[in-house]
This record gives structure tokens, C-alpha cells and sequence, in this order.
């Protein structure tokens, strides 16, 4: 169960479409929920002195796990992180991509 003002930590990497990359097991806040929306995850960064927020659906309810209970991160390599950020600055919507265990 997902709860406002929880911390969480991420069960894979996201990239955001700036570059700023956060890697699985970096320590978020639940900072909103909605029926039909999902929730809302709190970044720790800013983005011109506001926190850094996204909006994830329900079905990415695995993207958040226990405080503490997420491995730390393998390196991520520099072409898959390349390649995304490609990917990400091409898209027409979207603000970040995940980037799962298995696309590291």
C-alpha cells in the first residue's frame, strides 16, 4: 500500500529528459495519490528551485519498494545511457524514462 509522506525507495533508474539521471534505490516521497491518476513521486532535486515531480500510473506501483530494501545499483553503461537519453530527447511527451534491471 502506497502512503502519502512515506519514503520509498525506487526499484529501477529513471532519466529525466534534462539528463539528470537518478539510479534503482534512490530515496523518494510519496507526496500524492489519485484514483484515476496514480501517484506522486518527489525527486530528491530541484528543477528552478521547484522539488522534482512526476505523476506515475498504478500499474508502475512496482517502481516504489520499502525503505532500505532495494540493492544498491550495478553501473549503468555509458551507451545504454546514451541511447536513452536519445530516446527521451526525441519523444514528443514525456518528462523521464525508466530504465528497468534488465535494460542496464
Amino acid at each position: 500500500m502506497i502512503k502519502i509522506g512515506e519514503y520509498y525507495d525506487t526499484t529501477y533508474g529513471t532519466l529525466w529528459k534534462d539528463g539528470t539521471y537518478f539510479p534503482r534505490g534512490t530515496h523518494v516521497l510519496v507526496v500524492g495519490v489519485h484514483l484515476d491518476q496514480g501517484f506522486c513521486v518527489r525527486f530528491p532535486a530541484e528543477v528552478d528551485g521547484e522539488p522534482l515531480e512526476t505523476w506515475e500510473d498504478w500499474s508502475e506501483s512496482s517502481f516504489l519498494a520499502d525503505e532500505g530494501s532495494v540493492q544498491p545499483p550495478q553501473p549503468i553503461s555509458r551507451a545504454v545511457l546514451s541511447e536513452a537519453r536519445a530516446v527521451l530527447s526525441d519523444a514528443e511527451d514525456g518528462s523521464h524514462l525508466h530504465l528497468h534491471e534488465e535494460d542496464d
